[in-house]
């Protein structure tokens, strides 16, 4: 439980207990700001801790903004609410609408986890802040220097955009705008039907693979495209692994994924189970080289409907740190095995089979 990984600027945390340490410290330390995108600030002992902080922070006269997702953290926090009341600036992000286009409007989430404070620290990730997912495998990566004046950025234009049309022109030329900074590559993603940048971005990387290609993600449907290249990778005698969680959180995904992950074990893929409660890292690493850490997930819902961030490159620092969660994670799992894996019974399968071509909305 007690992993952390501490390489010159950079600090990788494989659990939320850990990175809740250092978060709230840096708060405390911070001087000038301290902004905040999450999609789910819970109303938990954790919340809490997280509040007292900034209300701390925000009496000392340091600047504070919180963006949450409406659907993911609600309007009942009373913790966040007492923030609001103290002078801090909490935004909600896209409240439920009801249209014609019910369902469909309203997976846009901001599924976006960082944190920016004083153009000195920053934080990405795979985590929310809640009590209930200090025993999950998180992936979350704490960047010191001047590149958190890049999240700053990133933060400041969400910020802005939080309840209004994400289909206006200008929205989208600037959030299809990569931002470099040295060898890492921010991709913003915003929900699109063509578009869909974190996903074109990673069939790059999956064709350019040369030795190896390892996925860590809770929720894996990745659609056609994703399988070919895998499938492709395999032929051409790439070492392709993909890590998920035996049982993740949400059942009806873990019920759709059995015959994605049977058909690619049985081309050559290595199909790992974590097996201790949760996995919800959400990383990529080709070649033991490029790295890709965010906040989405290998799915169309990701992919398609939500506000992302993605962050790829080349930093062998980080690369390091990534390297030794996996090797750690890997050590926590066991191979899939067709022949022991639990067949579905006939319920299950016809359900699998009527919710597969909705996988894009779980």
């Amino acid at each position: 439980m007690k992993e952390l990984t501490d390489n010159q600027d950079f600090k990788f945390y494989s659990y939320t207990s850990l990175w809740y340490d250092d978060l709230f410290e840096d708060i405390r330390e911070a001087k000038k700001y301290v902004f905040i995108e999450s999609f789910r600030i819970a109303n938990d002992l954790v919340g809490k801790q997280l509040c007292d902080v900034l209300l701390d922070a925000h009496a000392k006269g340091v600047k504070v903004k919180v963006l949450v997702d409406w659907w993911g953290t609600g309007l009942r926090n009373p913790y966040l609410n007492k923030l609001s009341e103290s002078g801090v600036e909490i935004r909600y992000f896209k409240k439920i609408i009801i249209s014609a286009l019910l369902f469909t409007n309203n997976h846009c989430r901001d599924h976006r986890k960082i944190v920016a404070i004083d153009d000195k620290i920053a934080y990405i990730g795979s985590a929310n802040i809640t009590q209930y997912s200090t025993q999950w495998r998180e992936s979350i990566l704490r960047l010191q220097g001047n590149v958190a004046t890049v999240f700053k950025k990133i933060f400041n234009d969400n910020f802005k955009i939080y309840n209004k049309d994400f289909s206006r022109p200008w929205i989208h030329k600037a959030f299809h705008r990569t931002i470099l900074f040295d060898n890492l590559f921010f991709i913003r993603e915003v929900p699109s039907v063509f578009s869909q940048r974190i996903k074109k971005n990673y069939l790059k990387l999956l064709k350019k693979a040369k030795e190896s290609i390892i996925i860590e993600t809770p929720y894996f449907l990745p659609g056609y495209r994703i399988n070919k290249e895998l499938f492709n990778a395999v032929k051409r005698g790439i070492d392709v692994t993909i890590i998920v969680p035996q049982n993740s959180d949400i059942k009806t995904i873990d019920l759709i994924r059995r015959d994605i992950l049977k058909r690619l074990n049985k081309v050559g893929v290595k199909v790992l189970l974590y097996m201790h409660n949760n996995l919800h890292a959400k990383l990529l690493s080709i070649d033991n080289q490029t790295f890709s850490i965010s906040s989405a997930n290998i799915d169309q819902r990701s992919f398609r409907y939500m506000f992302e961030i993605a962050l790829i490159g080349e930093n062998p620092n980080i690369n390091t740190l990534i390297n030794a969660h996996i090797t750690a994670t890997k050590s926590m799992c066991q191979p899939f095995d067709k022949n022991s894996w639990r067949p579905n019974n006939l319920f299950q399968r016809i359900l699998s089979l009527i919710l597969l071509p909705f996988s894009n909305l779980f």
